[in-house]
């Protein structure tokens, strides 16, 4: 299977769906969630009432209609997901699928797998992707592929952990693919943080000095005018692609007293000023979603304390942080830039990368998922699933 040619071209100015295309998806309303913060940074949302996952998605953005676009798209890439009977090509237990000579994914090195929950004789819905390695058309399970998470439907839950981890959805293919492939970098770089909430990861604190981006220092600027402050840090492990993590800190007084509460963002890109700007919008849209309250998936834990970080007191620039070597992807280079980025993982450890198009119904709208053998998720159960970038960045001194 192949995606690429003339059509999938990046556009720089996509239109924004139609109203009856938001109704097909079965998005009711589109809103603005700006003025609930003192930020004025954009940051909107997009409601699907009869979701079979969270039925409230977000968006952010330097402009209103970046944020507003955000929030549909990332409404639709659930929506496209959840649509069950349009991506199951096959039904089959694993064990059947090895007698078929079937090729499926290898479950026992992917992240969002418990193999020891796994039964090989249970009866699977199947959807078909491509190994990014062979080029061969491959299988994997509905659950690491798609998002219902309506009660009562026959998913195994204790085996697969259902997540919107390397799910994307965008206006060409390149980009699409692209998307989904850096949030799997940017969850392995804080697979530690995430799922062991130690303070011996190797993070350095990033300055970011001014005139490097209009809309970078554009951002700051409006943070300084709400009198917030964000700090910045350097995530990227051994495979050499950009993540920073934003944080911004918020002073408030409760029934128990004083505290503080953070709101933080991470991103994943190819060059870091990218990385920055890109997380620092995640961390507004993080206060905003805290503020609204509005979001399926926020627990009661979320409102207390301050988040850890695990942090240490080191410190670098925003241009020394670019790859040895200057750019990771280089402007110029021939071909789709998810391809170029797939190679580079791979002659960085990783084993092999699973692309899987989800037909959206619509010609003008790509969805993919994308997974990895070599990259961790905080969903990852077992030590011996770490990937190589990860365990390095634990065990740097």
């Amino acid at each position: 299977m192949e995606i690429g040619g003339p059509d999938c071209a990046e556009a720089l100015e996509p239109a924004e769906p139609a109203p009856e295309t938001l109704r097909r998806f079965g998005i009711t309303r589109v809103g603005d969630i700006t003025g609930l913060d003192t930020i004025g940074i954009p940051v909107w949302f997009a409601i699907r009432p009869n979701s079979r996952g969270l039925s409230v998605s977000q968006g952010k953005g330097i402009t209103i209609r970046q944020a507003r676009l955000s929030a549909i798209m990332e409404a639709i890439e659930g929506a496209v997901a959840e649509d069950t009977q349009r991506h199951v090509c096959e039904y089959g237990s694993v064990r059947t699928m090895s007698a078929r000579h079937t090729s499926t994914v290898p479950l026992g090195r992917l992240s969002r797998v418990d193999v020891d929950c796994l039964d090989q004789d249970r009866e699977r819905a199947w959807v078909r992707g491509f190994s990014v390695r062979t080029g061969e058309d491959v299988l994997a399970p509905y659950e690491l592929i798609g998002l219902d998470f309506r009660a009562g439907f026959p998913w195994d839950r204790r085996a697969f952990h259902m997540s919107s981890l390397g799910l994307a959805a965008g206006f060409d293919c390149d980009r699409t693919i692209l998307h989904a492939l850096l949030e799997l970098i940017e969850h392995d770089a804080c697979f530690l943080i995430d799922a062991m909430d130690t303070r011996s990861v190797r993070t350095r604190r990033v300055s970011i000095p001014p005139g490097i981006d209009p809309s970078l220092d554009g951002l700051i600027d409006r943070l300084d005018k709400a009198e917030l402050r964000a700090e910045f840090h350097d995530l990227t492990t051994g495979n050499g692609v950009p993540v920073v993590m934003a944080s911004i800190e918020r002073h408030f007084v409760a029934l128990d007293g004083p505290g503080m509460r953070t709101a933080a963002g991470v991103a994943c890109r190819l060059n870091p000023f990218e990385a920055v700007t890109a997380a620092l919008l995640e961390a507004v849209q993080s206060r905003l979603t805290d503020i609204s309250g509005a979001r399926d998936d926020l627990s009661t834990g979320r409102y207390r304390g301050k988040l850890a970080a695990s942090i240490r007191e080191e410190e670098t620039t925003l241009p020394a942080m670019m790859p040895e070597g200057g750019e990771l992807i280089s402007a110029g280079a021939s071909g789709a830039r998810w391809q170029h980025l797939a190679a580079h993982l791979m002659a960085s450890g990783v084993e092999d990368i699973y692309v899987f198009p989800l037909e959206s119904g619509e010609p003008g709208i790509k969805v993919a998922r994308v997974l990895a053998s070599g990259l961790s998720s905080s969903s990852t159960r077992s030590i011996s699933r770490f990937s190589v970038s990860a365990l390095n960045a634990f065990m740097e001194p």
